[in-house]
């Protein structure tokens, strides 16, 4: 996978933890449908109101069911700060070549691949191999 699609993934995911952090939930209590943010019912849950509102078992599943979803918008923030900086620091990726006449994949670097090719450029524009020799080493990398 390549580092943009990293990076995608991970802001993807930021994106997602943020949106679930502040964008209210519905929720039915005492058969009345109420809507908050999962910090803010994480929040009654463990203050001491809350604590003594547990008693209820409804109370109690509305306080579980809201932490493991805190959890889930925790997760997924970590994840996608993590596969933000991965997809920012990852060595250089590679690109995969199909030989048609074998039918094999080889994986290959890009950053070699430009190299060779600027360092041929720069050996062409010295004058130390004519056009015809820089056209097909050129190719030669190019099929390699």
């Amino acid at each position: 996978m390549a580092r943009s699609e990293v990076a995608t993934i991970g802001a993807l995911l930021l994106v997602a933890g943020i949106i679930g952090y502040y964008i209210p939930i519905p929720f039915t209590l005492a058969g009345e449908t109420v809507s908050n943010t999962i910090p803010n019912v994480v929040a009654f849950c463990e203050s001491g109101i809350g604590q003594f509102a547990q008693m209820s078992p409804e109370i109690v599943k509305i306080c579980s069911e809201f932490k493991t979803l805190m959890l889930g918008i925790y997760g997924s923030g970590l994840l996608g700060i993590i596969l933000i900086i991965v997809g920012a620091v990852k060595g250089d990726s590679k690109e995969k070549i199909l030989h048609v006449d074998t039918g094999k994949v080889e994986e290959r670097s890009t950053k070699e691949h430009d190299k060779s090719i600027d360092i041929l450029k720069e050996r062409y524009a010295k004058g130390e191999i004519t056009k015809e020799e820089f056209e097909q080493m050129k190719k030669d990398l190019e099929n390699s």
